[in-house]
């Protein structure tokens, strides 16, 4: 008899419930220009249920925003962080295909309407990179784990209680 594939799981108690989403983006939102700008990256994390990677490497052409009603983001990978060693062309980022599926597959994730104008707006206010990326550094770049970590560690800081 085969074992879990896994001994992680997920505790039901450690997700946030719609109400502390909504103040944790608040608190993102409310860290100035540097948290308004990562205001739909966590937006993505939790509306569309992305890996930060995935996020990280969300470019424009990937979302269908319709100006009202749901939505739809067609996702093909993510830029991981690899380390300037770890990359045959010395980058720090890597463009990887979606975690557990063939190189070229996709999946598409609908995307409710506060979610599609939380992405509109954010568009429309930052545009995009110019490789089409959303999300980036104020010089352009790719976002790092340790910015945007910052800014949730001090979202979560405000937003929830110690417990």
């Amino acid at each position: 008899m085969d074992g879990p594939k896994s001994t992680e799981e997920v505790d039901p108690a450690s997700v946030a419930n719609p109400r502390q989403v909504r103040e944790l983006l608040e608190a993102v939102r409310a860290q100035g220009e540097r948290g308004a700008h990562l205001e739909a990256f966590f937006g993505c994390l939790y509306y569309a249920a992305m890996r930060p990677a995935e996020a990280v490497g969300l470019k424009a052409s990937q979302c269908h925003l319709p100006k009202c009603g749901w939505g739809h983001l067609t996702l093909r990978g993510g830029l991981v962080h690899a380390g300037h060693d770890w990359t045959d062309d010395n980058r720090a980022h890597q463009e990887r295909h979606l975690k557990a599926r063939a190189a070229r597959d996709s999946r598409v994730v609908p995307i409710p309407p506060h979610f599609v104008a939380m992405l509109r707006w954010h568009i429309e206010r930052f545009g995009a990179a110019p490789d089409g990326r959303l999300f980036r550094t104020s010089r352009g770049g790719v976002i790092q784990d340790t910015g945007y970590g910052e800014v949730w560690a001090e979202a979560r800081s405000a937003a929830l209680s110690p417990s």
